[in-house]
Order: structure tokens, then sequence, then C-alpha cells
């Protein structure tokens, strides 16, 4: 509820409504007993913070006091003028915490819900439900106003008792040694009782609010602040220095540590109770980190009665976050979104970072959406004053289709763009295997951080260099035809020294995947290494070890960057890089090879054999043309904020080119010649038959654009539609590539192709 902003400006809304309705009759009521009505009988807010609560009231108060003029106080009695009784109507609470409908307990003891009607409510809290209307509805009198009052508060108590011991052993089956007292320092708020003349007669019609940012995790800022209010502005060491002389103090020592443990429990019991808060995406539990806004739209969906209508003010990640799908598909499935306007904070929220990304959304509690209206990418609020007029309409199998996976929302901002992805989305995701041919799954080699052991600066002490994103280009593995930087970091072969092996790591990392292929594989049972080493003992007489783990970086193989932008000058940017260099996770690696093992394997040693080829020779080199085409990275654009997020590249698009299909030939030799340059590449461009490499500047911009025009021919789009692509492709200032007169020579050379 905050400071009561919301619900003053809801009252407005709800009063000119009103308003313009009376307005069609002979006579109606005042603005100030509209108000006053309105109040009483349709405004209600939660709010854990008590003083949040008392400045609510009071917005509420004056907001109807406002209406009043002077030669009202002679007209109205004293009951006309009295301010409305609105103590159970603004609320305090934890509205996360407490119940919605009526614990249950089946024969079997297992705890269950009882959905609630207007009639199973009345007849539970009559009594409540009898004492509230007396209070409200004797505001003019106060004496017998507070009896009511009294009486209403001493009803709640004794229900509240009974369901606080219901949500106590719900805690208790998520965290041990939870108490009593640990309960009421979270406030239970039972929405079922605490507003059940609401629910009696029929439930919310309409939520609004703008719920909490924030991850609920101990922060030290937001504890010892209470101790020292210049703690949240001191630089980390001095914090350390400060938070040290802090708990020097007994007192504040126990606060800290029972502060943490207020928010493990809690934080314990949301992970058992919300159902929406740890989606599943390709195999992966993701988790929200109890992110509050997550919680309350999980929240909101409970609250909102079935035909009711929601609107919130959100964080971008609940439209475009891994962790939030499972909000998102019920967005989708179980109710009707009605608008959806997505903004970048362009100093709309002064107090939040410029680069944050938020939306508002409407929908209806009920139904499914089958069409999805919205704008995004917003800078200012004209957009929801003119929706209709600028909006775009999504349809469901766009939505499907575009983020099978995460089900994340497509970022657009013309009705052109989801014409082109509509045709774009006909292909399968790049990583999906379920047929024959070649797929894309990436990965993250080394990490920069924890791996950093096995990196060296000086090129003199390392054998290979240890690649990340800057050290690549488009089709460029070293800086022979454009400026990018050297390597960073070197590594040492595994002969030399394998304790500061950048191999030997990767190699311990991949024996574990081995291992789980080969018992899998096998049908195996009880303890996996005891499985495998069983195994192999009986074929080749020796069980598994590091040595049978066949390093992908033996085989060329295609990597892409991990930072990226809409705003670049191309947001994908891949190559296919020479053996023998490994990379960090700056710099993500398709794996050249599955592990696909049969009987006749099992006699290798070293077990390389179990290491099938994903691609051909020529089919990499037709998915790296495709990965760095104009229409993929047009389709890549609407997906990514700053990097390229691993489950939103496996779940985007490109036609599955292999040998014989059109336009597989002109793709391939085009990206070879652009990628198989220098000495590295020889026994590649072998493989390839003597592939001659483009290595003039004009020629290799010619045969780019070639495999530009061709790669949206391929991908079936029009020339209306590649034209459209072309025109509103973002570009930068000084390009290396990307100019207009590059855009143009693409379009020339669709149309040679198209004829």
């Amino acid at each position: 509820m905050g400071s009561g902003h919301f619900l003053t400006s809801v009252i407005e809304e709800i009063v000119n409504v009103r308003q313009a309705l009376y307005a069609r009759r002979d006579s109606h009521p005042s603005r100030h007993r509209l108000k006053k009505t309105t109040v009483q009988n349709n405004i209600y807010g939660v709010d854990i913070m008590e003083p949040a609560v008392e400045i609510g009231k009071l917005r509420l108060w004056l907001s109807i006091i406002s209406e009043l003029r002077e030669e009202d106080l002679d007209d109205l009695d004293v009951e006309e003028i009295a301010l409305p009784n609105i103590t159970f109507n603004v609320r305090q609470g934890n509205s996360l915490i407490g119940y919605v409908s009526f614990p249950e307990e089946t024969e079997d003891g297992l705890a269950t819900f009882e959905r609630w009607s207007e009639d199973s409510v009345r007849s539970r809290y009559e009594d409540v439900i009898e004492q509230v209307e007396l209070y409200e509805e004797y505001s003019a009198f106060p004496e017998r106003a507070e009896q009511h009052r009294q009486r209403a508060n001493e009803l709640l108590e004794e229900y509240r008792e009974e369901l606080d011991e219901d949500v106590l052993e719900e805690f208790r089956e998520a965290v041990e040694g939870v108490s009593e007292d640990d309960l009421d320092e979270y406030t239970p708020f039972h929405f079922v009782l605490e507003f059940a003349e609401v629910y009696a007669d029929g439930g919310f019609d309409v939520i609004v609010g703008n719920p909490p940012w924030d991850r609920l995790r101990p922060t030290r800022d937001d504890f010892f602040v209470r101790y020292d209010e210049t703690f949240p502005s001191l630089l980390p060491k001095e914090k350390d220095r400060r938070q040290a002389k802090l708990i020097e103090n007994d007192e504040i020592a126990d606060g800290w540590e029972e502060y943490q443990r207020e928010i493990e429990i809690v934080s314990e019991y949301f992970h058992e109770k919300y159902e929406m808060q740890t989606p599943t995406i390709g195999g992966t539990t993701q988790g929200t980190e109890n992110d509050l806004s997550a919680l309350f739209l999980e929240r909101v969906f409970q609250l909102t009665k079935e035909s009711g209508y929601v609107a919130q003010v959100l964080p971008g990640a609940i439209f475009n976050g891994a962790s939030t799908k499972d909000l998102r598909t019920h967005l989708l499935d179980e109710t009707t979104i009605q608008k959806l306007v997505t903004f970048e904070n362009r100093g709309i929220f002064p107090e939040i970072d410029t680069r944050y990304n938020f939306g508002v959304i409407a929908f209806k509690n009920e139904g499914r959406t089958e069409n999805l209206r919205g704008i995004f990418h917003q800078v200012g609020m004209d957009s929801l004053q003119n929706f209709d007029d600028v909006a775009l309409t999504i349809p469901r199998r766009v939505l499907r289709d575009y983020s099978p996976k995460a089900r994340i929302f497509p970022y657009l901002q013309l009705q052109r763009e989801v014409d082109v992805l509509h045709t774009i989305l006909e292909h399968p995701p790049i990583s999906d295997d379920s047929e024959d041919g070649w797929h894309a799954q990436p990965y993250a080699e080394l990490h920069r951080t924890s791996d950093t052991d096995r990196f060296v600066e000086d090129p003199l002490e390392g054998d290979y260099p240890v690649l990340g994103g800057s050290n690549i280009y488009q089709f460029d593995h070293d800086p022979t035809f454009v400026d990018i930087e050297p390597p960073e970091f070197w590594s040492v072969e595994e002969d030399i020294d394998p304790d500061t092996s950048a191999k030997r790591r990767i190699r311990e990392k991949n024996y574990r995947k081995l291992k789980r292929a080969l018992y899998y594989a096998f049908d195996g049972s009880g303890s996996q290494i005891g499985f495998v080493n069983e195994l192999l003992e009986e074929h080749r007489g020796e069980g598994l070890s590091e040595s049978d783990v066949l390093l992908d970086c033996t085989e060329y193989r295609i990597v892409f960057r991990d930072v990226a932008r809409a705003s670049d000058e191309r947001t994908i940017i891949a190559s296919v890089i020479p053996t023998g260099i490994v990379c960090t996770n700056t710099l993500h690696t398709v794996r050249p090879y599955e592990i696909d093992p049969d009987a006749d394997d099992l006699d290798s040693s070293p077990l390389h054999p179990v290491y099938k080829r994903v691609f051909t020779d020529k089919s990499l080199f037709v998915t790296l043309g495709l990965l760095n085409s104009i229409p993929f990275d047009y389709l890549m654009r609407t997906k990514v904020d700053t990097h390229i997020v691993m489950y939103k590249f496996e779940e985007s698009q490109v036609p599955r080119l292999t040998e014989g299909d059109e336009w597989f030939e002109y793709i391939w030799r085009r990206a070879a010649r652009l990628n198989c340059y220098g000495e590295e590449f020889a026994e590649m461009r072998d493989r390839l038959g003597g592939i001659e490499p483009g290595t003039e500047p004009d020629e290799r911009e010619e045969v780019q654009a070639e495999l530009d025009a061709a790669s949206f021919h391929a991908y079936g789009l029009d020339r209306e539609q590649t034209k459209f692509v072309l025109d509103d492709f973002y570009q930068v200032n000084n390009p290396r590539r990307m100019t207009d007169e590059y855009l143009d020579l693409v379009l020339e050379k669709y149309d040679e192709l198209a004829t």
C-alpha cells in the first residue's frame, strides 16, 4: 500500500466515473458524498508497516475533506460530515503470509484448502462481519462505534489464533525450531478473515499495486543503519570496520544473528509455500531468490476473484527473466492480458538506475490470452494515454514459439516486427536435437573467477591462448582483418604442468559428464562410478579415467560473445576458432561433440570413440553463417539486455539446413571463405576441398552480403519483410560493416538470388 497514493488515485478514478454516470440523471449526489461512500465501501489496503497504514488512512480522510465547500458545513448534518470509519479497510500485516482461503485437512492428515464462497465466509465469520458493519454505520456516533470496533477486534483475535496455529505448523514443516514469537514477528495477514465482509460479498473485483522490487535477503545495510544512519553510504572496507565495531556490543551482535535467522526462516517458508517461484527451463531449475515482486504477483492471482481485474507496476524481470517463467505461463494460460507497456527508466523513477526496465500490466483473472496487446521499451508516459493507437497485437502462437522454454515476452515496437517474427518462428530452436542433423548446445568452458589459477598473463609463460569475448569478431579469430584485442590470458599444456593447466581443469570438469552419459546410456543402477568402472573393466580391463575425456578444443568449433546489447552494431558475434585453444565464460562455446556410446566403443582406450561429432565440416560453417546473419541477429535483439543468456540462445530459431537443402551449399561456402584464413585453418581448408579464403576487404564485404541475403531466403522472408528488417536495423556511429551502403548491397544480392 505504501504511502496511500495508489488508494487515493483509484478513488479519484472511481468517483470520476460515478459522477459521469450520475450526470445522465436529473439529480445526483455531491462529489463529497460520492467520495465518502467510495472510501467506505470500495477501498481496501494492506501494508506491513504500521506508519504506512496510518498515513494511508490520513490521506483517504484528507481526500474526502478536500471535497467539502464552506457552504456544505451549514447544509450538511453531523452524520453527513463525519469521516468514515476505515479501521477495517486499511490494515497492517504481511500480505505474503496468511490465508486467502480456508485451511482444511483431509482424512489422511494432508493440508488442503476449501475454496471459499460468499455463503461459506458469511457462515463462518458472520459475527465479525456484523460488528464491522455496525462500526462503520455509527461513524457519527463515536462511543457506539468504538464498542463495535472493540467487539470486532475481540472476535478477529479469537479467529486469528486458530489460523495462526495452522500457519505456524507450515513454518515448522519448512524450518525447524520456529516459535510463536517468531510468527508474531512475521505478522500473518489472513485476507479471508480480515476482509471477511469483502469475501462475503464476492471478493475483490480490482487489485492495483506497485509491490516491492527488492529481494528478500539479509543485508547489513538494512540492519546496521538502525545503529548508524551513515552505514549504507560507507565504502566496503569502512563498512567492515564499522560492522566489527558495532557487533562488539553483545546486544547488537545478537540482533544481527537473529535478523539473519528471521530472513532465512521466512525465505524457506516462501520456497515451500509459493508454487510459481522455481520454474524449470531446459532441465535446470531457476530460482527467484525470493523476489518480492514475483511473490506478490503470485499472491495477486490468489486474491483476485475470478472475472476480477488486476493492474500492477512490476520490474522488467517479471516479463523477461528466467526465474519468472511460471508467472508468465500463468498470465498467458490462466488470465486475459489486456494491456502491457514496458519502459526504460529514463527519468521516470529518478531514484532508480536508468538502466532498469519495468512494466505496467493489466489483466482479467480468468480465461487465457489469445492475443497480447502491448508496446515495449517506451521512454515516456504518452503510450499509456494513447495505448490503443500505438499498441501491437502479438498472437498466442508467436508468444508460444518465440520462447518455448522460458516463455519470455518479445520486446517489440512495431506491428511489422510481429509479422517478421511470425515467419522466423516457422523454424526450430537451434538447440532442438529431436531430428537428424546438427544442433547447437552452448556452455561456458572456463570461468574468469573460479578458474583464474589456471591462467597466466605473460604469453611467454603459456603454450596456448585462453580467449575471451573481446578476442573475436564475426568470422574473425584474430586481428588480421578487424581491430580486436589480443588474448588477456594464456595457459600451459597438461604434460608441462597439470596443476596449472586450463586444459586439465576442463578435462576434470567433463569427466563427470562422461561418467553420467555412460551410466545412463547403459541403464546403470546404484553408484555411478561403481557401475561405470565395472562396465569398462569388463570390456577393456580398466576403469574410467580423466584421459578418456576428449577435449572440445581438439576440433574446430563455434564460439560467440557473451556480452551483447541490442544497441551494438551486431548483437550476436560468432566465429570458428582454431584447435588447441580454450575459452572463458565471456566467450560461449558450442560443443562440437556429443557423447553417444555404443557397446563397440567400450573396448577403446582412451574412450574417445564415444564422442560423436555434432557437425560435419560443412554444417559447422552453415551454422556459423546463420548465427552471424542479419535475420538471426534481428531475432536476438528482441531478447537480450546486456548478455546472451544461454537459454535464450538455445530456444532461438534458425533454418536447420543440411546437405542437399536449398541454400546449404551457398551459405556454408561463404561462411568458410570468411572464417578459414591463416595457417591455423590450413587443415580445415583441405578438409573442405581446398576452399579459397576471402582476404581483400571489398571481397569479404561482398561475400558477407551474399551470405546475409541468402539467409533471408533460407528463413523464408519475402522482399518486403527483408527490406523492413534492413531499414529497421539499428546503426551505430562509425560502423565496421553495417553502413547504409552495406545494407543496400544485401538487398541487391537478395534480389539477384530471387531471380
